[in-house]
C-alpha cells in the first residue's frame, strides 16, 4: 500500500517495499566495499586528485584517511560549512547515517561530546573495517546502533543536534521518521536535513529508466510536501531548494531541499 501526496509524492510504503529498498542498499554497499583495505583509501586519493583538486585537498584538509565517502563533502559545500550551527554540541545523533556518515565530517568542523550513529544496516556497516564509523565505534568514540527512523530507542529530548542528510527516501515512512525526530531532539536543538526531491516528471523517468534505483528509493518527496511536514516544528534558520542543476542527480530529482531548524 502506499500511502502518495500532490505532485506524486509517496510518503509511506508497506513493509515488504521497504525491506526490498534495504536489500538494495545492502548490495550496493556490499559491492562498494568489497575491497576495503589500505588500498581502497589510497584510490579514493588517486581518484579525488583526478577528478577535482578541491576535492583532494579536501581530503588532507579534513584528515579524512578512511575508506569511502557519499557525497559527505558535497553536502558540506552545500550547507556552506555547517556555518549555521553552533560550534558545541553535547550530543548528536545521525539518522540513517549510512557507512561513511555526515558526522565523520561535521565532527571535524563542530566539538561534540557525544556521537551517536543509527541505521537498519549498522552491523554491515561495522564490518567494513577502514571506514570512518567502523574505526570510531571501535575506539568507543561513536555509539552505534542498528535501528529505523520510524522507531528511535531514545528517550524524548535527548540530543542537541540530528542529522538526516538525504535519508528519508529510502524509509518505510517519511512522516513517521520526521515525527520521531522532532521528539528526540531537545527544545533549542538543531535539525540538518537534506533531501532529494521528486516530482511526477522525475518519478516517470525513474520507471522507465532505472527500475533497480526506483526499488532502492521507494519514497518520493516534493518540496511543497516536506513544507507540509515540517510546518510549525522549527524556528527556520535556511531553508531553500536547490535547482535540478545543482542538485547531485539531475537526471532523476527536479530539486534538493536544504533545510536547517531549530526545535521550538
Amino acid at each position: 500500500m502506499l500511502n502518495t501526496y500532490s505532485h506524486g509524492s509517496v510518503v509511506s510504503v508497506d513493509e515488504q517495499k521497504w525491506r526490498d529498498a534495504q536489500e538494495f542498499e545492502r548490495a550496493v554497499w556490499i559491492s562498494g566495499n568489497q575491497n576495503n583495505s589500505f588500498l581502497r583509501v589510497v584510490m579514493k586519493f588517486v581518484r579525488a586528485l583526478k577528478k577535482s583538486p578541491y576535492y583532494f585537498f579536501q581530503l588532507i584538509k579534513y584528515r579524512d584517511f578512511y575508506a569511502g565517502d557519499d557525497w559527505n563533502f558535497w553536502w558540506k559545500d552545500i550547507f556552506d560549512n555547517y556555518k549555521l550551527l553552533p560550534n558545541h554540541f553535547s550530543k548528536a545523533l545521525e539518522v540513517g547515517c549510512g557507512p561513511y556518515t555526515n558526522m565523520r565530517i561535521i565532527s571535524k568542523l563542530k566539538k561534540i561530546d557525544e556521537i551517536h550513529c543509527v541505521d537498519p544496516l549498522m552491523d554491515l556497516y561495522l564490518s567494513f573495517k577502514l571506514n570512518w564509523l567502523a574505526v570510531m565505534a571501535r575506539k568507543g568514540k561513536v555509539h552505534t546502533y542498528t535501528g529505523k527512523g520510524e522507531k528511535l530507542e531514545f528517550q524524548d529530548n535527548t540530543f542537541d543536534l540530528v542529522v538526516c542528510n538525504n535519508v528519508l527516501d529510502h524509509v518505510e515512512d517519511a512522516n513517521a521518521c520526521l515525527t520521531e525526530i522532532h521528539r528526540v531532539l531537545q527544545p533549542g536543538g538543531y535539525f540538518v536535513f537534506g533531501q532529494d526531491l521528486s516530482d511526477e516528471r522525475d518519478l516517470d523517468k525513474q520507471r522507465e529508466k532505472a527500475k533497480g534505483f526506483f526499488i532502492g528509493h521507494p519514497i518520493k518527496l516534493h518540496d511543497q510536501v516536506l513544507d507540509r511536514l515540517l510546518s510549525g516544528l522549527y524556528e527556520e534558520k535556511m531553508k531553500k531548494v536547490l535547482p535540478r542543476e545543482a542538485g547531485r542527480n539531475s537526471r532523476y530529482h527536479y530539486g534538493t531541499y536544504l533545510f536547517i531548524g531549530v526545535k521550538s
